[in-house]
């Protein structure tokens, strides 16, 4: 018994990784490699099957598009200052792909599959590699954990990590996603810190370099992971001195690591120069979308029923308190993990899209979660010298928040938790059932869909203001003509591109998250009207950069020489700041001539 208790966070190893194995595989979708996981991947069938390495040339990419349906749009190609393609992601996540694209080409080829780099044995095999790079991260994080700790505790905070937070869906199911490769790179990079400062052995030091390089060339904002070894045993100014002196004794080692992260980076820094003419190149060309370090989003993060992180994983609780114990029994560790945790939160809390798709909880932060497991064990260090109801009431606590956890994602894998609209009275409508009502759907945020349509519905629940309405009788323009009886008119003029521009800052239309805006008009056109119809454009703008952007054609069916009316609804876009400006305009697209009347613009706002 004694044998089999000092094997137990082996055990809970093998237990684990046999669970996520066994799932993962039997739950293997047809579309595996779609939306962001298509942006990491296409690198790979770009150059190996399609022979365009820089992406020069997307029709191949446009065509499996339409084929597949991987996306609704090809968000994940940019374009540099020509227009012309490249990509949005690095290639960092395509270079852990890139042995099981392989894997999967060989299956194709010899089960008879398309070889497009997206039939089913390319599926699997990215699957396959998921769930090993899955292993291999639990694998470091056992190892990080014997380090600090006894059998038991490593075992159990393997157990609370793995089934008591987000880490289960997003290294299970999405096991394809950034964070999966970047949590096992974090346990490799501490674990490696471990032993360098145990042992300055160069392979140490090396491993080290190339895992931060590969962090960065996967998510560019992971290179503070620096701080952990940079800082680790520094907790003084006279530890300052000893690590400066511990680094400089290890010179040769630093070039020779440097040297490599250098040759790891440079296929990188070359495809952005042949691109851009710059080795450094900002492809993520989203203006709705970005870091504002200047507002963040921390209580959102935090607790927004949405996907706050400790509203849907509150076990997490326990591991940031455990900083504390951190700190009194390991000081000299202790800065490095909360500087670096402290900082990459804090990016992750500026990221413009807090909310992060359909993430369970807070994706980003697993990326930490090597880490504040260690923080978890200094916690559980502190139980285990408590009195029996201290510690007979944590394990309650965690055996709710194990249940709490699992219990939710399987109300998100079945939609029961929306993952885009959760509110908090449609959280507790559906706190811990199985099905919901329609009157509890009526609970969800506004519905923003990801087909372009917009349809307003529901208006009862908005009320209804006027912004702007034009007759064009008291303005003196050009433009401005008036009929046989004498009425004025708006006249679009044959060499005029834009019209009726109407513009207002988000904060001005209003104090909500959102609103719909109805747009109004008498439209004629000529008889003899030739050419594109003119399109109703409504956008948001950050900087100068479009998002949100919304233009459907005007139809010119009725060219008869008749007033006719139009009508155009927009959804505001989840905006980026309240200072964005919201713009309104005629696109002309051509030269023949048309006729506008009673210009109006109504705003709905939401009632509660």
């Amino acid at each position: 018994m004694r044998k089999l208790f000092n094997k137990l966070s082996l055990i809970a190893l093998i237990a684990i990784c046999l669970f996520i194995s066994i799932y993962r595989i039997n739950n293997v979708d047809k579309k595996e490699i779609s939306w962001d996981i298509l942006g990491y991947y296409m690198c790979l069938p770009a150059t190996f099957i399609h022979h365009q390495p820089m992406l020069n040339d997307i029709t191949w990419l446009k065509d499996l598009n339409k084929k597949n349906d991987l996306s609704g749009t090809l968000y994940q190609v940019s374009s540099n200052d020509k227009g012309e393609p490249m990509y949005v992601f690095l290639f960092g996540m395509g270079l852990f792909f890139l042995p099981f694209f392989f894997l999967g080409h060989g299956l194709a080829a010899i089960g008879g599959f398309e070889m497009d780099g997206f039939s089913p044995p390319y599926q699997y095999a990215m699957v396959i590699g998921g769930i090993i790079y899955t292993i291999i991260g639990l694998i470091y994080l056992r190892k990080i954990l014997r380090h600090f700790f006894s059998e038991g505790i490593a075992a159990l905070v393997m157990i609370i990590v793995v089934f008591g937070t987000n880490y289960i869906h997003h290294l299970t199911l999405k096991n394809l996603e950034t964070v999966n490769i970047l949590f096992m790179l974090v346990g490799i990079i501490v674990w490696n810190t471990i032993q360098w400062h145990q042992n300055q052995k160069t392979k140490y030091l090396f491993t080290i370099g190339i895992s931060i390089t590969l962090m960065i060339l996967i998510k560019p904002s992971e290179i503070f992971i620096a701080i952990l070894p940079l800082f680790w045993n520094v907790f003084s100014f006279d530890s300052f001195k000893q690590k400066i002196s511990l680094l400089l004794s290890n010179k040769k080692a630093l070039f020779l690591t440097g040297a490599a992260c250098f040759l790891l980076l440079l296929p990188q820094l070359l495809y952005w120069h042949a691109k851009t003419g710059h080795f450094i190149y900002d492809s993520y060309k989203n203006p709705g979308v970005g870091l504002d370090f200047f507002s963040p989003h921390i209580l959102n993060v935090l607790f927004s029923y949405r996907k706050g992180w400790f509203v849907y994983t509150p076990v997490m609780l326990f591991a940031v308190t455990g900083f504390y114990f951190f700190y009194k029994n390991n000081k000299p560790v202790f800065y490095a993990v909360l500087f670096y945790f402290l900082i990459s939160f804090y990016i992750i809390c500026c990221w413009t899209y807090w909310y992060y798709g359909a993430a369970f909880s807070c994706r980003p932060v697993i990326t930490s979660y090597p880490l504040l497991a260690i923080c978890l064990g200094y916690f559980l260090l502190f139980v285990q010298k408590q009195s029996t109801f201290i510690k007979s009431l944590f394990t309650l606590s965690v055996m709710f928040f194990i249940f709490l956890n699992q219990f939710q994602w399987m109300q998100l894998k079945n939609y029961i938790l929306d993952p885009y609209r959760t509110t908090k009275e449609y959280y507790w409508a559906a706190f811990l059932k199985t099905s919901v009502s329609e009157s509890d759907h009526a609970l969800l945020s506004v519905n923003r869909d990801f087909t372009g349509q917009q349809k307003f519905e529901n208006k009862t629940k908005y009320s209804v203001t006027l912004l702007k309405q034009d007759t064009f009788d008291t303005t003196k323009d050009k433009n401005v003509q008036t009929d046989t009886a004498r009425n004025p008119f708006y006249r679009a003029l044959p060499d005029e591109e834009f019209c009726i521009t109407n513009q207002y800052l988000f904060k001005e239309l209003t104090l909500k998250d959102h609103v719909w805006i109805k747009a109004s008009m008498d439209i004629r056109f000529p008889i003899d009207f030739q050419g594109a119809p003119p399109c109703m454009v409504m956008t948001m703008e950050h900087k100068g950069g479009s998002y949100g952007y919304f233009a459907p054609e005007i139809k010119t069916d009725s060219a008869n020489g008749r007033w006719h009316k139009y009508e155009l609804e927009y959804l505001t876009p989840e905006v980026r700041n309240v200072k964005d400006t919201w713009k309104c305009y005629i696109w002309k697209r051509g030269k023949s001539t048309f006729d506008i009347d009673n210009f109006k613009i109504e705003i709905y706002e939401p009632k509660y």
